[in-house]
């Protein structure tokens, strides 16, 4: 009797993620327990036509889908600068790290991670290239970026309150839903922030200590 092999999520995610980026396949390094995507990403305006094509590789761990990729352009058609959100390695920013910390807990879809964050991010550098600036509003680098996220994502007033909301959530103060917003607001917390506060809680204590603490070493060194 033949045994049939047991084919993996990730597997058949990359089966239907193959239709239509055709030009990538993928490896295993069991050792490291990872995903190899390698290959070409062809990139076309919003119109098809045709702009470049970039060399890439993105390693997935094997806990797929509930993880965060890491793209690694090939190539070298992007500058190597922070201000390029690409490190001297290649590595890619792809977004926010709250934000992917966000979407690799409720799981991601192969297919729609390139489609929605690998594509836009490479055509976005293509813009800037031909245009000296990118398509949309760009996002800040180090802390200023992870006060921006709070603040623009998870429309929190400020960074002063950020402060605030972390405090609470890491101090495990009641944040339930007939309580008042921290935001101060003076409404309830089920007609304010709720969502922000389940956003916060999600992306893991460790995460939130990080942010906490460069948030507010920021502002010691500001009033220094």
């Amino acid at each position: 009797m033949d045994l049939v092999k047991k084919v993996s999520l990730f597997e058949r995610d990359f089966g239907e993620t193959k239709e239509y980026f055709p030009k990538l396949s993928y490896g295993r390094n069991r050792k490291n327990k990872i995903w190899i995507i390698s290959g070409e990403l062809d990139i076309c305006d919003v119109k098809g036509n045709y702009w470049n094509t970039f060399d890439i590789k993105i390693v997935v761990p094997e806990s797929y889908p509930y993880c965060v990729p890491i793209v690694i352009e090939m190539s070298e058609i992007i500058p190597r600068d922070i201000d390029w959100h690409i490190s001297e390695n290649g590595i890619c920013c792809l977004d926010f790290d709250n934000n992917l910390i966000l979407l690799s807990r409720h799981g991601i879809n192969l297919r729609d991670f390139i489609a929605k964050k690998i594509y836009p991010f490479f055509a976005n550098q293509l813009y800037k290239l031909q245009e000296n600036k990118y398509a949309g509003q760009e996002y800040k680098h180090h802390v200023d970026g992870i006060i921006q996220h709070y603040i623009e994502d998870l429309k929190i007033p400020t960074a002063e309150d950020t402060i605030v909301f972390l405090e609470h959530i890491l101090n495990k103060k009641d944040l339930t839903r007939n309580r008042l917003c921290p935001c101060k607001s003076g409404e309830k917390i089920k007609n304010c922030h709720e969502k922000a506060i389940e956003a916060i809680k999600t992306i893991g204590r460790e995460k939130m200590l990080y942010d906490l603490e460069k948030i507010k070493k920021k502002f010691a060194l500001k009033t220094d």
